[in-house]
């Protein structure tokens, strides 16, 4: 019960509409111009770094007060339950009609409070990405890899996280958010036009 009153809790933060919002404060409708899709990459794609940060930020707080409120719900397990509602909520989002963002900004808040040493591993990756590849979605491919197998090594050598025990709640924890983001990132980079139809 506690679980998914924290998932759902997690859910309509993380779903709340807040790219689209800020994008169109600075008169940018995120939803119909550049990718269309209400999130960082987009708000600098259309708007420039300053939308694309304060974006980035409020998504990001919006993960970590998901996770704060599913940890005052239920302890360690609440908070990772609210967690991945919250990614679910941005990346699934019922005032979007299931078509919200991609979840790597309010990912960074999830992680920031649940496991934050795994944070700069992880942006190095993408950065490296980016720049081997030239493809964002690649290189949010090739991080959510990285997520998952860094998860599996600090379960297996119980190394300090920074939040959560590093056992098997953390592997589960980067396998949602992976699973959660997969499909929009594949579908967006250039490896999906190489798969037969």
């Amino acid at each position: 019960m506690i679980t998914a009153l924290a998932v759902l809790s997690g859910y309509l933060i993380g779903s709340i509409p807040t790219a689209g919002s800020l994008g169109r404060l600075r008169g940018v409708d995120l939803r119909a111009e550049g990718s269309g899709n209400p999130g960082t990459a987009n708000a600098l794609r259309t708007s420039g770094v300053a939308l694309a940060a304060v974006v980035l930020a409020v998504e990001a707080a919006k993960g970590l007060a998901a996770v704060s409120t599913g940890d005052w719900l239920g302890d360690e397990s609440g908070a990772i339950a609210a967690g991945l509602g919250a990614v679910a909520g941005n990346v699934y989002n019922v005032w979007y009609r299931l078509q919200g963002g991609k979840g790597l900004g309010i990912s960074f808040g999830v992680l920031a409070g649940l496991w934050p040493v795994s944070l700069l591993p992880i942006l190095v990756v993408m950065v490296a990405g980016v720049l081997i590849s030239r493809s964002a979605g690649i290189a949010s491919l090739v991080a959510i890899s990285a997520l998952i197998v860094s998860a599996i090594l600090w379960a297996s050598n119980g190394w300090s996280t920074g939040g959560v025990e590093p056992g098997a709640r953390l592997v589960v924890l980067a396998v949602g958010i992976g699973v959660l983001m997969f499909w929009k990132h594949w579908r967006d980079s250039p490896l999906s036009s190489h798969v037969p139809r």
